[in-house]
């Protein structure tokens, strides 16, 4: 079928406002990585067929028929904020189905039950004002707060810092409203019961799809009441390894931990820079500064008894029998106000760094396998030290920073994109990834696999694992039209392997 037909298809379904194949609207996402291989390489380009916006969830059911028949790849898309390659088009004609204009309705809030119910292009901060409202909130925050969408996050099983306090997306989706890819409609779960054991858990399998097995139109979540009371510290010791003591420490201690941080020079160097353009523009009052240490940890403590859990803490790491002449830095931030430039500073470390560097004059991308790794958390400390020693002896110095009490660490570096680079990204992250599984640990546990991970999966969980999951794809999805080839349940393309991608320009 060709482009002109499936045009006008698509726009008998969804009316010529809401599907779109101008250039600029066929850009699937911003991916570092994508962009930087189409700066360097012709015939490259991850440009999607088509943008189509559905209003309701009989026009998507409509456009998967479409698509069905016709063998037309579909991906469904949120905010755009995915940074494992999960949205890129890699078949001609793609269909992009964006939520974001129309799909973005609260269409219930049930305080009395805790839950709501939301269409997948609601914002992830549009939720929370709303409910903070009542006192409630949706405690599954992702690093990408202040711009995702909740069908991204449960596409993806978004998660972040507060983590290991709250949970996962996952610990909160209690059902779902899908359409298949023959476009037929399923429910998963149940909205206001806490307890069901009926059937397999459906909800489980679509969570973290990656849109890979069904779309999503509506989302029941459970929500929470709005913690009271909070306090943030900044420990700042000279070495990781009392860093690591005091975590231990953290560890036994009886308190309501929300974040526990850990954040290289690098990472401070950027939050520091955010202070200062705060503090520039009249946004921030007064001056915060993290001390650049290497053992430098953010605190979160909450709860009616925050007061006490605040002098526990400063006095167990402080202890002098501890930590000898090594005593931390420490500074408490008690206003609220002053809190949230702390945190948005950690959420804004990257930007921070790269105000502080000069223009680059070759594209950059990032090193996409060694984003969001995790290792047990008692092997953290070890993981940093060994990534450490890689990087120095490859020349890379990626900013690190890790959630600790789930042992995720970020290695975000950006690299110029030549075909020497290429090489030698592609032998750093499989030597990195040597660690993390050597340590038990996992590729991803934030981001998703999307395109960029997926040819790692068999390392990590064996063929057979993999062929199940396979089988999973191949029997809701026999056709491949949704989002093909990613999530390493179909074919995986060479362009992963960052090789065979073709002549410069």
């Amino acid at each position: 079928m060709d482009k002109e037909e499936i045009y006008k298809k698509l726009v008998e379904i969804c009316g010529e406002d809401d599907v779109s194949i101008d250039d600029a609207d066929l850009i699937a996402t911003g991916d570092w990585i994508a962009k930087g291989l189409e700066a360097l390489y012709d015939h490259i380009s991850f440009k999607a067929g088509f943008l189509v916006t559905p209003k309701n969830k009989e026009e998507i059911i409509e456009i998967v028929k479409f698509a069905n028949t016709h063998k037309i790849p579909i991906i469904p898309r949120a905010a755009n904020t995915s940074l494992a390659g999960q949205v890129l088009p890699l078949k001609e004609n793609t269909i992009l189905m964006d939520f974001g204009k129309h799909m973005n309705k609260i269409l219930e809030i049930n305080l009395e039950e805790e839950y709501v119910v939301v269409e997948p292009g609601v914002e992830f901060w549009y939720l929370q004002e709303v409910l903070a409202k009542d006192g409630y909130f949706f405690p599954a925050e992702p690093g990408s707060a202040f711009s995702c969408m909740i069908g991204g996050m449960v596409g993806n099983n978004a998660s972040g810092a507060s983590s290991f306090r709250f949970g996962t997306t996952r610990d909160y989706v209690k059902g779902l409203e899908v359409v298949m890819a023959d476009g037929s409609v399923i429910h998963t779960g149940h909205k206001k019961n806490e307890k069901s054991v009926a059937g397999y858990d459906l909800t489980s399998l679509f969570v973290g799809s990656e849109g890979t097995l069904g779309i999503f139109t509506e989302i029941y979540l459970r929500i929470k009441p709005l913690p009271k009371n909070e306090v943030s510290l900044i420990v700042a010791y000279k070495n990781l390894d009392n860093a690591y003591k005091a975590i231990e420490i953290i560890r036994q201690l009886d308190v309501d931990l929300a974040l526990l941080e850990y954040v290289d020079q690098m990472t401070i160097e950027g939050m520091n820079a955010n202070f200062k353009y705060r503090l520039k523009k009249g946004i921030l009052t007064k001056k915060i500064k993290v001390p650049k240490r290497d053992g430098t940890l953010l605190i979160r403590l909450i709860g009616p008894q925050f007061k006490e859990a605040l002098r526990k803490v400063q006095e167990a790491l402080s202890n002098p029998e501890i930590f000898s002449t090594d005593l931390p830095k420490i500074q408490v931030l008690e206003e609220p106000l002053e809190q949230k430039h702390l945190w948005d500073a950690r959420h804004y470390a990257g930007p921070g760094i790269a105000r502080n560097m000069d223009p680059p004059k070759i594209p950059r991308m990032f090193i996409p396998a060694v984003l969001d790794i995790a290792v047990p958390p008692s092997k953290i400390i070890e993981f940093l030290k060994k990534a450490k020693a890689i990087s120095q002896e490859f020349g890379i110095l990626p900013i690190t920073m890790g959630h600790i009490f789930d042992g995720n660490v970020h290695l975000i570096s950006a690299q110029n994109v030549t075909e020497e680079n290429l090489a030698k990204i592609k032998e750093y992250q499989e030597k990195i990834l040597d660690i993390v599984y050597s340590l038990g640990g996992t590729i991803t546990a934030e981001h998703g696999v999307g395109l960029w991970k997926q040819h790692f999966l068999e390392k990590e969980y064996g063929k057979e694992t993999m062929e199940i999951m396979k089988k999973i794809k191949r029997a809701l999805d026999p056709n491949n039209i949704l989002n093909p080839d990613k999530m390493g349940v179909g074919e995986i393309p060479s362009i992963v392997h960052f090789k065979e991608i073709g002549d410069k320009k």
